[in-house]
C-alpha cells in the first residue's frame, strides 16, 4: 500500500511539474486605427508574424483577432472593459488611461510603433492661422478632447491665445474618423473647414491647391513625437508572458521589414486596409523622411506636462518612463 501511494505521488508530482501553472490566452486581439500610423499591425496580420513567434515561444497555434477603432477614447474603453489585450494610440491617450488606471488594471506603453508629423489642413482660403477660425467653421479630428490631434488644438491655443484660452477652439471640433474627415475635405459642401489629420490622409488632402497647411505638429514639440504607442494591461503581461514577448517579436519583426522594403510595405497597407488610393502615393507618403518607424519613444514629457497643467491628467504629473513596461524603454528618447 506505501509504495502504491508513493508511485501516485510520484505520478501526480511528474503530471504537475509537466503541466504549465496556468495556460496563457490562445487568441491575442489587437485594436488598430486608420492610415499609415499602423503599419506594423497590417504586416504583422499580412504576413502572420505573431502567430509565428508564438509557435516559436512554444504555445502551439494561436489566432489574432484584428479590430479597427476610430480612435484612442473607444479603445480604452475596449482594454478597460477587457474586449481587447492591446490598443494602438495617439501619445495623450496612453497618459489618460495610465492616469486613469493607476491602482487598478495598471495600463502601461508596451512599445512606440513610430514618429510622424500630423497636420491641421484647411480648405478655406481666409483662414490663415488659429486666429482666423470663427464660429462658423469645423475642425474634424478623431475625437474631441481627447485624441492626440484634439490635445495638440489646445497646446496650439495655448501658445496663440495665452494658457487660460487652452480650449478656445474646441466648441469647433467634431469627431469624425480620418478616411470620412478626408472625404469631407475633399468632398462638395460640407460643415468641415479643417482637419488635424494623420499620414496617408493629411498628404492626400494636400494634393487639392485649394487645401493648406495651417499648423503642423513640429511646430509645438519640434523634438518630434512618437505618433502612436502600443499599451496593454499590468494583468495581461503577467498573465501572458510568452505571448507577450511574441507580439514584440512580431512588432520588431514587421519594423525591420518595413524599413528594409518600403515599397514591399506600401502594398501590404493597401491590400490589408483595401484603400483605393494610388500605390505610388502611399509609397511616397512612406518615403518622407520624417516618417520613422520605430519602437523607441519619442516626445512624451511635452504632453504630460500640458496635460497636468490644464487639469486633464488624473492627479499629479509624472516622468513619461513610469508610463512604460521596461521592455518598451529600450533605446528611448524624448
Amino acid at each position: 500500500m506505501r509504495r502504491s501511494l508513493a508511485t501516485l505521488a510520484f505520478i501526480l508530482a511528474l503530471a504537475l511539474s509537466a503541466s504549465p501553472a496556468h495556460a496563457e490566452a490562445t487568441t491575442l486581439r489587437v485594436a488598430k486605427q486608420f492610415g499609415l500610423g499602423y503599419l506594423q499591425f497590417m504586416v504583422m496580420q499580412d504576413k502572420g508574424l505573431i502567430e509565428k513567434h508564438a509557435k516559436a515561444a512554444g504555445l502551439g497555434d494561436i489566432t489574432t483577432e484584428w479590430a479597427t477603432f476610430r480612435s484612442s477614447d473607444v479603445m480604452n474603453d475596449a482594454l478597460i472593459s477587457g474586449s481587447v489585450d492591446f490598443v494602438s494610440l495617439g501619445v495623450p491617450g496612453l497618459i489618460t488611461i495610465w492616469s486613469k488606471t493607476r491602482g487598478s488594471i495598471g495600463v502601461k506603453g508596451a512599445s512606440a510603433i513610430n514618429a510622424a508629423p500630423l497636420f491641421l489642413n484647411v480648405r478655406d482660403p481666409s483662414i490663415k492661422s488659429l486666429a482666423d477660425f470663427k464660429d462658423n467653421h469645423r475642425i474634424a479630428l478623431p475625437a474631441v478632447k481627447v485624441a492626440m490631434q484634439a490635445i495638440m488644438l489646445q497646446m496650439a491655443a495655448a501658445k496663440a491665445f495665452g494658457e487660460n484660452k487652452f480650449n478656445a477652439l474646441d466648441h469647433l471640433t467634431v469627431s469624425m474618423s480620418h478616411p470620412d474627415a478626408t472625404a469631407a475635405m475633399l468632398g462638395g459642401p460640407s460643415e468641415v473647414t479643417a482637419n488635424f489629420s494623420s499620414p496617408p490622409f493629411q498628404y492626400r488632402q494636400l494634393k487639392n491647391p485649394n487645401i493648406h497647411v495651417v499648423l503642423k505638429s513640429s511646430d509645438l514639440v519640434p523634438e518630434g513625437v512618437s505618433f502612436n504607442v502600443i499599451a496593454t494591461t499590468t494583468k495581461f503581461r503577467a498573465d501572458n508572458p510568452k505571448l507577450y514577448g511574441a507580439f514584440l517579436a512580431a512588432l520588431r519583426e514587421a519594423t525591420d521589414i518595413i524599413n528594409a522594403d518600403k515599397a514591399a510595405a506600401a502594398e501590404i497597407y493597401l491590400k490589408v486596409t483595401g484603400e483605393k488610393t494610388p500605390i505610388a502615393e502611399i509609397k511616397e507618403v512612406i518615403a518622407q523622411p520624417d516618417i520613422v518607424y520605430t519602437t523607441k519613444p519619442l516626445g512624451i514629457q511635452p504632453f504630460i506636462d500640458f496635460m497636468a497643467k490644464i487639469g486633464t491628467l488624473r492627479g499629479a504629473s509624472a516622468p513619461w518612463t513610469e508610463m512604460f513596461f521596461p521592455e518598451g524603454l529600450a533605446g528611448a528618447s524624448n
